[in-house]
């Protein structure tokens, strides 16, 4: 996964300014794609589900907690809606709720839970990023 090329990169936080400073730290990693940023999760879906049939890759950062569609119900909808795409998400909370997120964590296009803030080396740690120079 460290080499998939993603065709596009979504960051979804209804916080406008850690939404602001994790598209920073994104955009470092993946100099070469365009993040789109939602603060409000219901047009992340809209997005989403009306991409059209030449996205094969799709990587979202959302949070879990959020007004409108919650980072789990946003998740929900999209699967329902049978997109064509693969998805790779990392949800990033600041929830102490265990229940709750290991709730998120078992969703099938999961593939991490992330504390918040994301910093330069919680992305580093992924598997889908390489540090500059390595």
């Amino acid at each position: 996964m460290a080499n998939t090329k993603f065709d596009r990169i979504f960051i979804i936080d209804d916080e406008s300014i850690i939404n602001s400073i994790q598209k920073l730290f994104i955009q470092e990693f993946f100099p070469e794609n365009s993040l789109e940023r939602y603060d409000d999760s219901s047009l992340a879906l809209d997005k989403l589900t009306s991409m059209d049939q030449e996205v094969k890759e799709v990587l979202i950062f959302v949070d879990l907690n959020m007004p409108i569609l919650s980072g789990q119900q946003l998740l929900d909808k999209l699967q329902e809606s049978g997109i064509h795409y693969n998805v790779t998400v990392y949800v990033l909370t600041f929830s102490s709720d265990a229940e709750e997120v290991e709730k998120i964590r078992s969703h099938p296009y999961v593939r991490k839970v992330i504390r918040k803030p994301l910093t330069k080396d919680k992305l580093a740690e992924l598997d889908i990023v390489r540090s500059k120079g390595t």
